[in-house]
């Protein structure tokens, strides 16, 4: 007999298979082995007798069942093999040994010789085989693997239900010991009991450690800390890297796990609500015999006996938990423990030190003979030396905390920058005997939108560069980016020449760069949580309203921009027919003064006289509708 001693079979069965018996004790392996099988009611499980000749039995009895039928076979040291019941939804528990709903393959896998001692855990005093969990747990059904299973039109009704269920997500204060005595205070929005599950990101995450024969329960605990980093982390393309989820989880691998929590918590155990103040989880101290699919020792290798506590990303201050304990917050909310080594340096910065001023002197010289020079290098030399930028984010985070200490010293810092600037290059201007408007003089006249979406681009950075360590070696590639020092310096030199067009139009310039960046690095340092916007709403204000105030000059200066860009293509698309000759112009310039003049090259095989001249000026003029003046040199050219 291929069973050895183990000739007979206990066949526990439930009321719903019954008057299915035959398909068991008279199913071909079972006669072809010759096998006994005695049929057995679950309630009367407890009282069979066990001995080396009676310790196998087959379970096929609804799933439900199965705690109470795993606790007898666990007490009695049964041998289980188990069968599905037709229709009946399958546990975890179930699916983790390789099982399916066929009956023939199951029972193949219940008859071999070969079993598996795997760990029982139990949930304050309940076998659990279908999970543990917080109830409401939407939140975690796409780290499962669950969402996988939906596709079409379900997929986005689920991530629409998500994406709404993200904004009623509610924290839970808990206290977490482990079986050696570690409390971890915190608050959670999911929790994961993992033993059983085979997919899914968080499975795939700590697929290494997690073991049904290691006598250690795996628990997953997530805990976004706002609803944008939540959905942030529920995208598919974030889902795929792990540091993302690493960022809001903690994972704890012990013998048994104690939550406390100081209210009454909504559970799931086996997939019933539980509501209690407090959960155990633990494993039974004598393991149970199952059979299994084959390779499923193979996938159960893990057995190291150390406890893993990984929580360091979980809320732990009282502060924070205590901040966390109404529902998520849709910005995360910094602590100022979590910043209090950037307010230092912000402080630092909104201080005008020596080597500020220094610096400054420096970077204006430098500018202003970079200027004059017509040498971009220079320039770009001059704004990585440039400190203004330090100054205007510690002012930016002052407005946005509205703490009047620190914005007031920032201020005078960045005031006492801008007037050394003026002064240094205004005197430099008057020294220095010629008057000619540079391209890099001229490049600074004329600010437009784009140059605020360059501001604004710049304070986000320089908000990250100096909240992060790791991107603050950015910090002289954002200052080449705004460029504060040139523009100032194109201002000093227009006051320096007495010309106030000059002037004026650097002077709009360097505002643009200045209100841009007071309000993206402040939304961008509220964004990351270093101000709830209850706090944050009167800077934020102020800082926009600041960039309204220059945005009406540079809406004016853009549309000009769009203009000139127009007429500049329609000219450059033209042919001119004077009599029987053709020209056309490039290298155009246009100054939308009055009248607009055009200065362009003119090519043609034919020179032109005035009369030509003057017919190609009116049929601009028709064309734009308004007095042009035009000033070109002539190239003659075989054909066009």
């Amino acid at each position: 007999m291929k069973n050895g001693n183990h000739s007979t079979y206990y066949l526990v069965y439930s009321d719903s298979v019954a008057d299915s018996l035959e398909k068991v004790t008279q199913h071909p392996r079972i006669l072809a082995e010759n096998l006994q099988i005695s049929a057995v009611k679950l309630n009367d499980f407890e009282a069979i007798q066990v001995d080396d000749a009676h310790r196998q039995a087959l379970l096929w009895i609804n799933q439900v069942d199965y705690p109470q039928a795993l606790m007898i076979a666990q007490q009695k040291g049964v041998q289980l093999g188990f069968l599905p019941v037709a229709g009946d939804k399958l546990t975890l528990f179930y699916k983790s040994l390789g099982l399916n709903e066929s009956l023939d393959a199951c029972l193949e896998i219940a008859l071999q010789e070969s079993t598996v001692e795997i760990d029982l855990i139990q949930c304050n005093g309940d076998i659990v085989v279908d999970g543990v969990n917080l109830e409401n747990q939407t939140t975690m059904a796409e780290f499962l693997g669950d969402s996988a299973q939906i596709a079409g039109f379900r997929k986005l009704q689920f991530r629409i239900k998500r994406f709404i269920h993200a904004f009623s997500l509610k924290p839970h204060p808990v206290t977490l010991t482990t079986a050696k005595g570690k409390k971890i205070p915190t608050a959670i929005t999911g929790m994961l009991l993992l033993d059983y599950h085979q997919s899914g990101a968080l499975r795939q995450l700590f697929e290494e450690t997690v073991s049904l024969v290691d006598h250690r329960i795996s628990v997953v605990l997530f805990a976004p800390q706002s609803i944008l980093s939540y959905l942030q982390l529920s995208t598919s393309v974030l889902l795929r890297s792990k540091k993302q989820l690493l960022n809001q989880i903690g994972y704890i691998r012990t013998e048994s796990l104690y939550i406390e929590s100081p209210e009454p918590t909504h559970y799931l155990v086996n997939n019933r609500p539980v509501t209690t103040e407090s959960l155990t989880l633990s494993i039974l101290p004598t393991p149970l015999q199952v059979k299994a699919v084959a390779d499923f020792q193979a996938r159960q290798q893990f057995n190291d006996d150390k406890e893993n506590v990984i929580c360091d990303q979980l809320p732990q201050q009282d502060e924070r938990i205590k901040y966390l304990s109404k529902t998520l917050p849709f910005f995360p909310h910094a602590l100022e423990s979590d910043f209090k080594e950037l307010f230092l340096n912000l402080k630092d910065s909104a201080n005008a030190s020596g080597n500020y001023v220094l610096l400054m002197v420096l970077s204006v010289l430098l500018a202003s003979l970079g200027l004059f020079l017509n040498s971009p290098s220079v320039v770009i030399g001059a704004m990585v030396l440039a400190p203004l930028m330090s100054p205007i984010i510690a002012l930016s985070m002052g407005v946005l905390r509205s703490d009047v200490g620190l914005s007031r010293k920032a201020f005078m810092t960045v005031l006492l920058g801008i007037s050394l600037a003026l002064a240094l290059s205004a005197g430099m201007a008057w020294f220095i005997p010629f008057h000619d408007i540079t391209h890099e003089i001229a490049g600074r006249l004329h600010p437009s939108m784009l140059d605020l979406m360059v501001a604004i681009l710049s304070g986000i950075a320089g908000a990250l560069a100096n909240a992060r360590e790791n991107i603050a070696k950015s910090l002289p590639g954002v200052a080449i980016a705004v460029a504060l020092v040139p523009p100032l310096c194109v201002a000093g030199i227009g006051l320096g020449w007495w010309q106030f067009d000059i002037f004026y139009g650097a002077m709009l310039l360097f505002l643009t760069n200045l209100t841009g960046i007071i309000l993206a690095a402040g939304l961008t340092f509220m964004l990351m949580g270093f101000a709830p916007f209850s706090r944050a709403r009167t800077g934020i204000l102020v800082s926009l309203l600041m960039v309204l105030a220059v945005s009406f000059p540079l809406s004016a200066a853009f549309e000009k921009m769009r203009t000139t860009a127009r007429i500049k293509q329609n000219l450059l698309n033209q042919t001119f027919q004077v009599a029987a000759h053709r020209f056309r112009l490039r290298n155009i310039t246009i100054q939308l003064s009055q009248p607009v003049l055009i200065r362009a090259d003119l090519l043609g095989s034919f020179l032109p006289d005035a009369k030509v001249l003057l017919q190609i000026e009116k049929s601009i003029e028709q064309q734009l509708g308004r007095p042009v003046r035009v000033e070109v040199s002539f190239h003659w050219v075989s054909q066009l």
